[in-house]
């Protein structure tokens, strides 16, 4: 972790560019002031549902759980 020291423009904003690391962030404000900056990505619907599917994962853990190989098609 590391720290800078920034200022505002006249129109309150600040350039991260020489700090950011990702193009997307949500942003937080405290009521203490302090401004948090987490990673962000944006997920589709879809997606997401993926992704809350509980079956969807308990094929990816079985899928772990072969050693990542896929099972093999019957001809």
């Amino acid at each position: 972790m590391s720290s800078t020291y920034m200022t505002l423009d006249s129109r309150k904003r600040m350039n991260l560019a020489s700090i950011a690391t990702r193009d997307s962030y949500k942003v937080t404000r405290e009521s203490n002031g302090r401004i948090i900056l987490d990673p962000a990505v944006v997920l589709t619907e879809d997606e997401l549902a993926v992704l809350n599917d509980p079956a969807t994962h308990a094929a990816v853990e079985a899928s772990a759980a072969r050693g990542g190989s896929r099972p093999r098609r019957r001809l």
